[in-house]
């Protein structure tokens, strides 16, 4: 059985917006791995760093599937590390 390890960061969307913040980042590593089948990184709890609130400039909820290039208020491509 030669399953990938799955980890946070491979979860996140690649060129997610920089103010896309997660109680995740703070409290543990993005590089953890994943154990259950959750499409998004994280424990579900995201806020935008231009508003400190879990809805963007833009007056839309905050989500990795949505702080994308696409969104109105994309705050342009998160540097890769």
């Amino acid at each position: 059985m030669n399953e990938k390890i799955i980890t946070h960061a491979d979860l996140l969307p690649r060129g997610s917006c920089p103010s896309l913040l997660m109680k995740h980042v703070l409290t543990h590593s993005m590089g953890d791995q994943v154990f259950d089948g959750r499409s998004a990184p994280g424990d579900g709890y995201y806020w935008c760093a231009r508003t400190c609130r879990c809805v963007g400039p833009d007056d839309e909820v905050v989500h990795p599937k949505d702080c994308v290039a696409t969104r109105r208020c994309y705050d342009g491509p998160r540097a890769e590390a």
